[in-house]
């Protein structure tokens, strides 16, 4: 049973302990084959542009070994984007959008990824739902120029929202139920082709690696270089340089979410980029979500979901799932996060004030 430790204090630095950035950068780098970045020994990290952000692999070289199963992870990074991004034209999920074919014939991991998704969907009381993407145009958070929609609009975009209006057929067929339904992966995406290249990299023999996508989704294989876990420091979203805790993985996924990555103000309130599909406006009284658990695909998603939910939800849920654990920062109280859950595979050390 997971028992909060005290110690590290906000702001004050640990011996060898990292944020994820700081981790990614521990080597000095050089340019591999103009397309992937390469660090010195003794450990590799191995880095790629998809997803619009930086996925890295750390692994031992292994006498060539590792280097080739995080090039085979990447790779299959790139793959997966080629089927599940929407800003890929020719890829299945905007295939399906477009209406091309309604049933539409979906590809397994197109169907594999929309069978999680409609898991965590009830799973979570509708709070994480990939058919989000209308909402996030009407607020203009996808073409990154925010603003308060006209109530009508957002009335009229809120009947193209909801996992409901979405049918999985035996037959491996998407059919979409209602006008302008559509799906966007950006919740869940990064974190399923984190799963998918660590399955690859552990079919080729590599037990310890940790594989990132930019600053908000790790997986890693293993208890890491010295066998006590990987270390992950969790960075405070309205203090930059300080930090609510550190974490010390093995063998997990886990992802962050905050809503100072993108948010404005209007009429004197602030409205930020993470959004209630229930009610189709930006969830409000949490700051910061950190998610453990078995998987990155599901850390990703909970991370969504707890910050539009709450503490509450996150009870909930993490008491009929076993090994998630949820540290949320509450708008309330940014000195000290909310720790909910257990696991055997993270130990968590949380800032005092």
């Amino acid at each position: 049973m997971y028992e909060p430790q005290g110690g590290l204090r906000i702001g004050q630095r640990a011996q060898n302990v990292f944020s994820r950035r700081e981790l990614m950068s521990l080597s000095s780098a050089r340019r591999f084959g103009g397309k992937s970045e390469v660090a010195a020994e003794p450990w590799l990290r191995i880095s790629r542009v998809a997803m619009a952000c930086s996925f890295q692999v750390i692994v031992e070289p292994a006498g060539g070994a590792g280097m080739k199963s995080a090039y085979a992870c990447l790779d299959e990074v790139d793959r997966l984007e080629s089927i599940l991004s929407v800003f890929c034209a020719k890829s299945e999920v905007s295939l399906l959008n477009r209406g091309t074919t309604n049933p539409f014939p979906a590809g397994p991991e197109l169907f594999e990824l929309l069978k999680q998704c409609e898991r965590v969907y009830q799973d979570t009381e509708g709070a994480f739902d990939v058919t989000t993407g209308v909402l996030s145009r009407c607020w203009g958070f996808q073409d990154r120029k925010p603003k308060l929609p006209a109530p009508e609009v957002l009335a009229a975009t809120r009947r193209s929202v909801g996992f409901h209006l979405i049918s999985l057929g035996e037959d491996r067929s998407i059919s979409m139920n209602a006008p302008g339904v559509g799906i966007n992966f950006g919740a869940i995406g990064k974190g399923y082709a984190l799963d998918r290249g660590a399955a690859i990299i552990a079919a080729q023999g590599t037990k310890t690696a940790m594989l990132s996508a930019g600053c908000s989704s790790v997986l890693v294989l293993g208890a890491g270089p010295d066998g006590s876990g990987w270390l992950v420091g969790i960075s405070h979203p309205v203090f930059k340089e300080q930090r609510l805790g550190t974490l010390r993985l093995r063998s997990c996924g886990m992802a962050t979410s905050s809503q100072e990555e993108q948010s404005f103000e209007a009429g004197g309130e602030r409205y930020g980029h993470i959004l209630d599909p229930r009610t189709g406006f930006p969830s409000r009284g949490v700051l910061s979500v950190s998610v453990i658990a078995d998987s990155a695909a599901c850390a990703d998603a909970l991370t969504t979901a707890f910050f539009v939910g709450g503490p509450q939800l996150a009870q909930r849920y993490c008491s009929l799932h076993k090994g998630v654990v949820a540290v949320i920062l509450m708008a309330g109280d940014m000195s000290r996060p909310v720790v909910i859950g257990s696991s055997d595979h993270v130990t968590v050390e949380v800032a005092h004030a």
